[in-house]
């Protein structure tokens, strides 16, 4: 059941969307498997896996404090969740998501007498100026939030990035800009012209399908994406391992970083307790498991299970 959001005596100093600035949905194809891949099974669905046996959560410290930390957990949930392992799942699988699309998310903490509580905005317009944040209302939405700018301390502000192992905001921004600038499956001229049951002799469709993989390789390098692709035909099944262990090195990357985050955060909210998530394939180990596929000491089997969720 989607989280419900209990109402709350305390109102939001910044806009938390733009509806001027938004875009809709991206339907390019690449793009949209690209940041679904991403967050799927970047940690285990429902807060269960067969695979790690000694996957486990844990919130370490005083019990009370403990209490508040799952509370703040709580609000980067996408569902209700009762269970601990599953609500920390549907948080950082959530934040996953949100990085995937934009690179970067931030949240406005808000302070209801004792309570906190986490509320999501927009990172359009969104500026930092030394201790501060400054949010610029585009002129089309200043009706809706009744202003034209917001200013609040960056102490309010939680704000999150892809991490500079995998590009950092920028990079990734260039990654998705670069993944719609091909379809794989023809460009716009190509598939108006078949609309129109039209056949263009001069274009050769399959040169165009190989180029554009080879780019998408390349636009995806540092993550490692297959594109959902485990098929043989043009590559060996050692790249097709290296490509599958090298994207769950990345989401290793994006998980460890989001954890330390949100304990980051507590730490800020000065809440005395640590989220703890063990039995799950660290960056390091996952490297060195590369490391032994590359000299032939682990079977691609052997690979697949240590790495899998």
């Amino acid at each position: 059941m989607r989280r419900h959001r209990a109402q709350r005596g305390v109102k939001p100093s910044l806009a938390t969307h733009f509806p001027s600035l938004s875009k809709g949905p991206d339907i390019n194809p690449e793009v949209h498997m690209f940041t679904e891949d991403i967050h799927l099974a970047i940690m285990p669905i429902g807060g269960r896996t067969d695979k790690q046996k000694e996957f486990a959560v844990e919130f370490q410290g005083d019990a009370s404090d403990c209490e508040r930390a799952k509370e703040i957990v709580g609000e980067l949930c996408e569902f209700d969740r009762y269970d601990t392992a599953e609500m920390v799942c549907d948080a950082v699988e959530n934040i996953a998501r949100q990085l995937a699309w934009e690179g970067q998310v931030a949240f406005e903490i808000m302070y209801d007498e004792e309570q906190i509580y986490l509320n999501g905005l927009t990172t359009k317009n969104l500026f930092k100026l030394f201790n501060w944040y400054l949010q610029l209302i585009p002129h089309s939405d200043w009706d809706l939030w009744k202003r034209k700018f917001s200013f609040v301390t960056k102490k309010k502000i939680w704000k999150l990035e892809i991490p500079h192992e995998l590009g950092g905001v920028w990079g990734y921004k260039k990654v998705l800009r670069k993944l719609r600038k091909y379809n794989h499956i023809g460009p716009d001229f190509y598939r108006k012209d078949l609309e129109r049951g039209i056949t263009a002799k001069s274009f050769d469709f399959l040169k165009y399908v190989r180029r554009s993989e080879i780019y998408f390789n390349r636009v995806t390098h540092t993550w490692g994406w297959n594109r959902r692709d485990w098929s043989q035909d043009k590559c060996t099944e050692f790249y097709s391992f290296y490509k599958m262990i090298s994207f769950r090195h990345a989401q290793a990357i994006l998980r460890e970083y989001i954890i330390e985050e949100i304990n980051r955060l507590l730490n800020r909210l000065s809440i005395k307790c640590n989220l703890i998530v063990t039995g799950l394939p660290t960056a390091k180990e996952i490297l060195r498991i590369k490391n032994d596929m590359q000299k032939g000491e682990l079977s691609f089997t052997a690979v697949s299970d240590k790495i899998a969720m």
